[in-house]
C-alpha cells in the first residue's frame, strides 16, 4: 500500500479544501437561491455548462431572484418549465469565456465579451482576429457576445463581497436589452468567476426582429419597400448604422419619400460588412461600406460619429453583427450639407467591401477579419436584389 508523505497529504487535504463548485460558491448569496434551485433541478445541463473543465476558464452572470420574478411577471410563466432545447441556449449566452473580474470589467468605453452561445440561429457571425486574441483564440472566442458598459464614476466602488448590495455596469444582450450587472469581488470557484445580473439575458435575433423591438418604424418602413430584409437577416458579420425615426423625419421622411433605387443605395451607405463594436473602434478609421463608400469614425471622449452621425444608441446586439442607432441620416464625406440625404451621390451598385489602408494601419482596425469569401455573401445577397431596382 502507498501512502502519501505528510507534506503531500496537508497539500492534498488544502486543495480538496478549497475546491468549490458554483453551486457551493455561491450558496452563501441569499438573492441567488432561486438560480441555486434552478441548476439542482436541471443537473444535466447545468454540469454540462459549467462543470465542463474543457471551457474553463468561464465566467457565469448569474440571474439573481429578482431576475426570475422578472421573467415570469413579463412571461407568464417560470423559467423552469422550458424545455431543455429552449434552456441550453439561454443557459450559454450567461456563460463568459475567461475569468474576468472588476479589472477586466470596467473599462469607460466597456467590454465586448463572447460566451458559450453558438449555431447560426443565434451566432451568424465569425471572430475577428483582436478579440479572438483577446480571449484565447478562435475556438474560444467564437462564440456570440454580450457588451458590458463601463461603469459610471458613482458606482465603480460598490462591489458585493459575501451577498451585501451593490451595483455596477450595464450588460447589454439581444433586442437592446440591458441589464445591470453587480461585480462580486470574492466571486471565484474552481471553474472561474461569477457574478450577479438582475435580469435574463436575451438571445441576439435577425436583424429584422431587432429593429421592430426597438421601435424603428422609419427604418423598417425603409426596408420593406426595398425587399431588403431577407438579405440583412441571412448575411453574416454586418453592421448597421441605423438613422432613428427623427433622423428620418429630418431627413423628408426618405423611408416613405424616395424611390426604391435611390432608397436601396442609402441602406447600402448605412451598412458596413463586418461587426464594428463600439470599444473596438478608434478615431479617424476609415472603413468602405456596401454601396463602395468610405464612412469614417470620430471618436471624441465617450462619443462616436459615423461621417456626420452621431451614434445614439450604440451596440445594439443582432444574431449576425450588431446595430448602432444613429441621430441622423449618413452624409458621404465629400457632403457638405448635414441635413441632406445619403442619396443620389452614392453608387448604385454594391461590391466587395473591405477596410481602407488607412484604417489598417490603426490600432484597432485589425479587429474583426472577414474573408473574401464572406464579404462577398453579403455582397452578393444584396446585389441580387438591386438588379431587380
Amino acid at each position: 500500500m502507498m501512502y502519501l508523505s505528510f507534506p503531500l497529504l496537508i497539500l492534498s487535504y488544502a486543495l480538496s479544501a478549497h475546491a468549490q463548485s458554483l453551486l457551493d460558491a455561491i450558496s452563501t448569496y441569499p438573492q441567488l437561491s432561486d438560480f441555486a434551485s434552478f441548476y439542482q433541478n436541471n443537473q444535466a445541463l447545468a454540469s454540462l455548462v459549467f462543470s465542463n473543465s474543457s471551457n474553463y476558464p468561464i465566467t457565469v452572470l448569474v440571474p439573481s431572484n429578482t431576475a426570475f420574478a422578472t421573467y415570469k411577471q413579463q412571461y407568464g410563466v417560470e423559467l423552469t418549465s422550458l424545455s431543455v432545447e429552449q434552456l441550453a441556449p439561454l443557459v450559454q449566452y450567461h456563460v463568459l469565456v475567461g475569468a474576468l473580474n472588476k479589472d477586466n470589467l470596467t473599462h469607460s468605453s466597456g467590454t465586448t465579451v463572447p460566451t458559450l452561445l453558438n449555431g447560426e440561429q443565434f451566432n451568424n457571425r465569425t471572430v475577428g482576429n483582436q478579440l479572438a486574441a483577446k480571449f484565447g483564440g478562435v475556438s474560444k472566442a467564437e462564440g456570440q457576445v454580450v457588451f458590458i458598459s463601463g461603469p459610471q464614476a458613482s458606482t465603480k466602488r460598490l462591489l458585493v463581497r459575501q451577498g451585501g448590495a451593490g451595483a455596477s455596469n450595464g450588460v447589454r444582450s439581444g433586442l437592446g436589452s440591458t441589464v445591470n450587472m453587480t461585480i462580486v469581488e470574492e466571486g471565484t470557484w474552481d471553474g472561474g468567476n461569477f457574478h450577479i445580473i438582475d435580469g435574463l439575458l436575451t438571445p441576439p435575433a435577425p436583424c429584422s426582429t431587432t429593429i421592430r423591438t426597438a421601435s424603428l418604424f422609419s427604418l423598417d418602413n425603409a426596408l420593406n419597400r426595398t425587399n431588403l430584409w431577407p438579405a440583412l437577416d441571412h448575411s453574416p458579420n454586418v453592421t448597421c448604422l441605423g438613422p432613428s425615426n427623427s433622423a428620418f423625419a429630418a431627413a423628408g421622411n426618405a423611408d416613405a419619400t424616395l424611390n426604391t433605387t435611390v432608397l436601396t443605395t442609402a441602406l447600402l451607405f448605412h451598412t458596413l460588412p463586418l461587426p464594428l463594436y463600439s470599444d473596438f473602434l478608434v478615431d479617424g478609421q476609415e472603413f468602405t461600406s456596401l454601396s463602395n463608400d468610405t464612412v469614417r469614425v470620430t471618436v471624441k471622449g465617450n462619443d462616436i460619429w459615423f461621417n456626420n452621425a452621431k451614434v445614439v444608441n450604440a451596440n445594439v446586439l443582432t444574431n449576425n453583427g450588431l446595430m448602432h442607432v444613429l441621430d441622423s441620416v449618413m452624409t458621404p464625406l465629400n457632403t457638405t450639407n448635414p441635413t441632406s440625404s445619403a442619396t443620389a451621390t452614392q453608387k448604385s451598385t454594391a461590391t466587395s467591401s473591405k477596410t481602407t489602408a488607412a484604417a489598417a494601419t490603426s490600432s484597432g482596425a485589425a479587429m474583426i477579419h472577414v474573408s473574401t469569401a464572406e464579404r462577398l455573401g453579403v455582397v452578393g445577397l444584396l446585389s441580387v436584389l438591386l438588379y431587380f431596382f
